[in-house]
């Protein structure tokens, strides 16, 4: 334990080093500063004052390292404060239990939720209360979700995870604080990916791969690879054992494998990741999709043509929504793909169209397709019409608006409140012009556009 203590105080160093802006995930808050240390006496009183043993690794850090400070997500809270759990049961032995050891898959499950039709108000407070019991929150990761440390039990020592509104856990993958705090440092260091930091398996990819070939579990392999994805970059042995994988293998070990080559190396991706694109499958074809969107390099464009070609068949609504993300991210105005789709069968597909032709500044040519998007029969589409017609200030648009503010007497669907900013954009300067410009059978727009233009008068007097 000293020699990792000597090698976590070298490390703390070398992390503010890496990360001197602060990038990773909490680093504003703790700047990689660590607490004085615990004295061996206030440790002794805590634990006395509990009736508990804190585990060793976590005991020698406070009086060794510091008493808080630099650490995942938002730091490590110095002992006895900041703590979210009440310190009053946490003698009470620990009722959380992985779904599966720790050894082979991370995860945690605990007694099945309370229903709060059979259970008053105490008895539901006892149960949340035995689910935290034997635990001391040691961190939080923002909103409901806190660091805890099983004091108690079958896994003491166990850094876990606590979602505390749905009490749902995560127990960790290290044997105890010291590897799950060595490895947060080692992370930080070489650059990996520090989203929800230690829900994923640890090791290198030369680790994980051998992780892969020794595991007889189903769930490790795929920890193995899954653990991947947190790496900025892999060796071309793993490269090759990757596409190995994809070509040879099926379901999830096949597509998580093309996941990490897609992340780390597009290029050898992309054949796989075409073939699934013009596959049958249409779950393949998603994947490809959501691949493409996610990690093909900024300014590439070698999927625009398969995707035109394949857009107007596409049934599959996430399908086509990516499809033009990835249009769009290439930089091409979409509008003349999305027109047919205006009224396709499914509302999915007619907003999404609408939404992306609205981004196009070539939409003022085609006020016919968004005036019939205006009088679609789903409130979705007419509200994504609306706003798809910013600054597009056409008179031949009124009577539209017209239709809608008669159709939608509130702004429960906040069609009112966008017809209205549409109106804005229309520039009268005087209520003279408005009269003239607007026919007087509209009077739902001229009603609109008289309060909109009121409090305009009123400030210059008039």
């Amino acid at each position: 334990m000293n020699n990792q203590l000597d090698r976590i105080r070298r490390k703390l160093v070398l992390a503010a080093q890496a990360d001197s802006e602060y990038r990773v995930f909490g680093a504003k808050s703790h700047r990689y500063r660590i607490n004085e240390p615990l004295s061996s006496v206030e440790l002794r009183r805590f634990e006395q004052t509990h009736g508990i043993v804190l585990p060793e690794a976590y005991a020698a850090f406070l009086t060794e390292i510091g008493n808080g400070g630099a650490g995942p997500y938002y730091g490590i809270h110095p002992l006895g404060t900041k703590q979210s759990i009440e310190l009053d049961r946490i003698n009470q032995p620990a009722t959380l239990r992985p779904k599966t050891s720790p050894d082979i898959a991370g995860g945690g499950t605990h007694a099945p939720d309370p229903d709060p039709d059979t259970m008053s108000d105490e008895e539901y407070d006892e149960w949340v209360a035995r689910q935290v019991q034997g635990l001391l929150n040691i961190g939080e990761q923002g909103c409901s979700y806190e660091t805890m440390l099983v004091i108690t039990g079958e896994y003491r020592g166990k850094v876990v995870y606590l979602d505390l509104d749905s009490h749902r856990s995560f127990f960790t993958y290290e044997a105890n604080f010291l590897d799950w705090y060595e490895r947060w440092l080692d992370e930080t260091i070489a650059g990996y990916d520090d989203s929800w930091f230690g829900m994923r398996r640890g090791g290198d990819d030369r680790l994980l791969m051998d992780l892969y070939a020794a595991a007889t579990e189903e769930a490790v392999r795929l920890e193995a690879l899954e653990g991947m994805l947190k790496l900025p970059e892999i060796t071309e042995e793993t490269a090759l054992f990757l596409e190995k994988l994809c070509r040879e293998s099926s379901g999830e070990a096949a597509r998580r494998a093309l996941q990490v080559l897609a992340k780390t190396r597009f290029g050898r991706a992309e054949p796989l990741i075409r073939q699934k694109l013009n596959g049958t499958d249409a779950e393949g074809r998603l994947l490809a999709l959501q691949f493409i969107k996610w990690y093909m390099p900024p300014g590439e464009r070698c999927f625009t043509e398969d995707i035109i070609r394949l857009l107007p068949q596409e049934t599959n609504a996430e399908a086509f929504r990516f499809m033009t993300y990835v249009l769009d991210d290439a930089g091409m105005d979409v509008l003349p793909w999305m027109l047919p789709f205006f009224r396709h069968p499914d509302k999915a597909f007619r907003v999404q169209a609408v939404h992306r032709a609205g981004k196009s500044t070539r939409k003022a040519e085609h006020l016919s397709d968004f005036m019939t998007a205006l009088e679609d029969p789903e409130v979705r589409v007419q509200l994504i019409a609306v706003q798809a017609l910013s600054d597009v200030p056409d008179p031949a648009l009124l009577e539209s608006y017209e239709r809608l503010l008669r159709q939608h007497r509130t702004d429960r669907d906040y069609v009112r409140s966008n017809v209205r900013r549409r109106l804005e954009e229309f520039g009268f300067a005087t209520m003279e012009e408005m009269e003239r410009k607007v026919p007087a059978s509209l009077l739902q727009v001229r009603g609109m556009l008289r309060t909109i233009l009121d409090p305009y008068l009123r400030g210059r007097g008039r």
